[in-house]
């Protein structure tokens, strides 16, 4: 069995797992640590299979296999029920686990998520996303450009292009695409049962913004609050630290 590469934060009782973008491993995280409550939680900052520190590990890249790689690591630290945090391509990985394992997950949050069903991208824009994944760093510098736009300067997108390339398989990269450009959650008539907060970046592209977001989300979720950032983009973490940090803390404390 695979244990999801990690790194523990925190020694409290309640127990966090915290997943990577597309661009990058749980090192996005790393401004943010410094706000974390490690008294009351413990934060498990956890890799998906070919990025950070589970890196050239295989396997087929599929909502499946993260979420149940995320559930073998909760067994492998002890941990019956926790809450999980994702971010981007892994909220879908949030979402799913709240849906198909009500009994473990406490608490779901999705950090600028995607739509549940997913991008819906013809055959062209799915092979040209791969290619990106495959692709020199200057092909990852347009891919990053047309993206992340230009709100933020020139050395912040070759930072993400950067860590990218250090952090992730390309192969791996190239092999999640689908999950959130084409396919998306499971189609089920089961709705979420436990909160789940959504954090959106009100200058990331429309589709991740407060409102659409509330509607695409609301269908899918019982009891869900959404968050808006109003200065920050896909990466509220890295934008706008302190603030991501107390208000999934909140959330998590029941706020």
């Amino acid at each position: 069995m695979h244990v999801m590469g990690h790194e523990t934060v925190g020694a409290g009782d309640a127990a966090v797992v915290v997943l990577n973008d597309w661009l990058c491993d749980t090192s996005t995280w790393d401004g943010a640590r410094a706000w974390l409550d490690g008294a009351r939680r413990t934060w498990a900052f956890a890799d998906l299979r070919g990025y950070g520190r589970s890196r050239g590990v295989a396997g087929d890249f599929t909502l499946e296999e993260a979420a149940a790689d995320v559930i073998g690591l909760a067994d492998a630290l002890g941990w019956r029920r926790f809450a999980v945090i994702g971010h981007s391509m892994s909220s879908l990985v949030a979402l799913h686990l709240a849906r198909q394992w009500p009994d473990r997950v406490e608490r779901a949050v999705a950090v600028t998520p995607p739509p549940p069903a997913g991008f819906g991208v013809d055959d062209a824009t799915l092979e040209a996303m791969q290619g990106l994944a495959r692709g020199d760093d200057e092909r990852r510098m347009r891919g990053a450009r047309a993206m992340l736009g230009d709100r933020l300067p020139e050395a912040w997108i070759r930072f993400k292009v950067e860590r990218w390339r250090a952090c992730a398989d390309p192969e791996a990269v190239a092999g999640y695409v689908p999950m959130f450009a084409r396919r998306g959650l499971p189609p089920s008539t089961a709705r979420i049962a436990c909160p789940v907060l959504a954090v959106t970046g009100e200058q990331d592209a429309a589709v991740m913004r407060s409102a659409s977001v509330t509607g695409l989300l609301t269908p899918l979720c019982e009891r869900l609050v959404v968050a808006p950032i109003a200065d920050s983009g896909h990466y509220p973490m890295q934008e706008a630290p302190p603030l991501t940090v107390a208000i999934v803390e909140r959330f998590l404390a029941g706020g």
